[in-house]
């Protein structure tokens, strides 16, 4: 009888899951009002997706399609590989004190992108949200979420910046359309190239990185213009009987973006950014040493390297229940002497998709992606990617 019982359990969430809702949504497990008539919230929210890749070029990004990650020389071989790593599962709690409108939220998040390929539970978000301030990891002030298009893959478009940060930000309104935030993020997160020697030059975090964004206009219809200045030093000597001194170099950035909805079908979006020594807020280029290299003109200093990114996304809903999106993605790193050969210079890549939305929550679709890159050397490599994937919310 109870196994009856938590069948037909399971089945009325499912129910609820799948028919129910908007997206993003989220399940509340718990609503309470206190003696203090504050409204006090408890739910979980996040989606299961399951993906079906076959690539035709070697590439080191296996669950999502990065040009970057593609391998010179080039390489046709065809692979495979099945994931459900960008599933994703969130906790949350909110507080709002009815009487003088102030509002206390927390909210924890992984995904199952673990370690060494493994589907490891992977921490995401967490942090703390009063009022007009947060604390903790979660996207970069510097990042435009709101720009990301309905695609299935687990790598954004190469171009896009979309990093999360340990950051302490404030928010506010100064308009009826318009907010500003600004951040201290983590100055830990600049990725930058030593020189090879044995003298064990090494990264220091000192300051943290800084960043401002304007944001003007509605859910549907917005434009964004944002700043980072982001310190970077390093300890360096010439001699193994020098003591270590701190240098410090300032990478900084440049950022807008924005989304314009023409009507219930057609959405276009579009983000460009410049600056020099911020590439690891680039999606691909992270944790890949692009802020700065060594000058062997110069010392063996490190310069900041420019980066330029673009890119456009184009979403159609050809009727109620299907859809496509179209973006294309361009990125360019500037042009030096001291750069080493097998950098990567620039890289670029478009997809297309169509996407079946039987129900409110759930989604079925194929999308290809076509990328390429060349480095320094003006070597070059470029490949495909199909994948077909499921998606549901809850």
């Amino acid at each position: 009888m109870m196994k009856k019982t938590s069948v037909e359990i399971i089945k009325i969430i499912i129910f609820t899951i799948i028919f129910c809702g908007k997206i993003p949504a989220q399940i509340t497990l718990a609503t309470i009002k206190s003696d203090d008539q504050n409204d006090r919230e408890l739910y979980i929210k996040g989606f299961v997706q399951a993906d079906y890749m076959v690539s035709f070029q070697n590439m080191k990004s296996k669950d999502g399609f990065s040009s970057y990650s593609i391998e010179i020389p080039q390489k046709n071989a065809i692979n495979s590989n099945f994931s459900v790593k960008q599933t994703t599962l969130g906790i949350g709690f909110k507080q709002k004190n009815t009487n003088d409108n102030k509002t206390l939220s927390v909210y924890a998040e992984i995904d199952f992108s673990g370690p060494n390929g493994t589907t490891a539970p992977r921490f995401r978000h967490g942090y703390l949200q009063w009022n007009k301030w947060l604390a903790g990891q979660t996207w970069s002030n510097f990042s435009d979420i709101e720009i990301l298009p309905m695609i299935f893959d687990f790598v954004p478009p190469d171009g896009l910046f979309l990093t999360r940060r340990i950051q302490l930000r404030y928010t506010t309104p100064i308009s009826t359309k318009g907010s500003l935030s600004f951040s201290l993020e983590d100055p830990n997160t600049p990725s930058i190239r030593l020189p090879t020697d044995s003298l064990n030059w090494q990264k220091r975090a000192i300051i943290p990185a800084f960043s401002t964004l304007y944001r003007y206009g509605n859910e549907k219809n917005y434009i964004k213009a944002g700043i980072v200045l982001s310190p970077i030093s390093y300890d360096m000597k010439y001699t193994s009987k020098e003591d270590y001194k701190t240098n410090t170099i300032i990478g900084w950035g440049g950022m807008i973006s924005g989304k314009i909805r023409l009507d219930t079908k057609n959405t276009f979006s579009l983000q460009s950014s410049f600056g020099k020594g911020f590439s690891t807020y680039n999606t691909n280029l992270r944790e890949e040493s692009y802020d700065a290299v060594p000058n062997l003109y110069n010392k063996n200093l490190l310069e900041t390297l420019q980066l330029f990114n673009i890119i456009g996304a184009y979403e159609h809903w050809w009727a109620s229940k299907w859809s496509s999106v179209f973006f294309f993605s361009y990125s360019n790193i500037g042009f030096y002497d001291f750069i080493p050969k097998d950098m990567t210079r620039r890289f670029q890549n478009i997809s297309c998709n169509i996407i079946y939305h039987p129900y409110k929550k759930v989604r079925f679709g194929i999308e290809g992606n076509y990328g390429k890159k060349q480095n320094f050397r003006n070597e070059s490599a470029d490949g495909w990617r199909i994948q077909a994937s499921t998606k549901m919310y809850f």
